[in-house]
């Protein structure tokens, strides 16, 4: 369809096609009419959040972090994290903390790659251990029961947001939530060969949010509900 937009005292005409991006600095204003009917996601960061993901991540000068204006660009990743976080807010937060904390430090760390000053420099290495990743399982390990924060492991593990993420998928080939949910469904595992607990009981002892939100992902993971897997021992 035609996009018409009006910047200042300019005024154009674009044809657009589904899963276009628009990238706008905080605080440019802008304004587009279509005749059809039309949905998108409106996805705000806050500079501030952005401001620190750059110091934490090792990003240049305050003056090259600024995000550039980009109309019409093709971004499946973005997308992909956008559809995500719009997934997770319909369902009402059921992933916990550490899920969300991870998709917004994600999707800040990919616009200042790719949409800023600094999107062609590479970041700053910083030592990394073994350790610091063993510290952050284990953590994990003791309070699956927890509604555990990516600012708690962090802060474990003494890095910053950025490069636990970074970090982590590098040494797990996993985010630290996909870890997490790995962890939880062994454990679940565990319990249900024990056959002493309800799925419900189970559920809450793994630290997922309910027995439905349990079921899911155990059947994304294992190709069986529970309840089939509890049946099949």
């Amino acid at each position: 369809m035609k996009l018409r937009i009006f910047e200042a005292a300019n005024q154009r005409e674009k044809t657009i096609t589904s899963g276009q991006i628009q990238i706008l600095p905080a605080g440019q204003n802008m304004y587009c009419q279509w005749a059809n009917t039309l949905s998108f996601i409106k996805l705000e960061v806050n500079p501030s959040f952005l401001e620190r993901v750059a110091d934490e991540s090792g990003f240049g000068r305050a003056d090259k972090r600024r995000l550039e204006q980009r109309l019409l660009v093709q971004d499946g990743k973005l997308l992909l994290l956008a559809g995500w976080m719009l997934e997770e807010l319909r369902n009402g937060g059921a992933s916990g903390k550490l899920y969300s904390d991870s998709m917004a430090t994600m999707t800040a760390v990919h616009l200042l790659r790719h949409y800023t000053a600094s999107a062609n420099r590479n970041l700053k290495s910083s030592a990394s251990t073994d350790k610091q990743v063993s510290t952050v399982i284990e953590y994990m390990q003791m309070n699956l029961e927890k509604d555990i924060s990516l600012q708690k492991l962090a802060i474990v593990a003494s890095i910053s947001l950025s490069h636990l993420v970074r970090l982590f998928k590098r040494q797990t080939g996993m985010t630290p939530h996909q870890y997490l949910i790995h962890l939880r469904i062994e454990r679940s595992k565990q319990l249900i060969r024990c056959g002493n607990m309800s799925m419900k009981e189970i559920a809450a002892q793994v630290g997922f949010s309910d027995q439905a939100h349990f079921t899911k992902l155990f059947k994304r993971v294992t190709g069986l509900t529970p309840v089939k897997y509890a049946s099949a021992l």
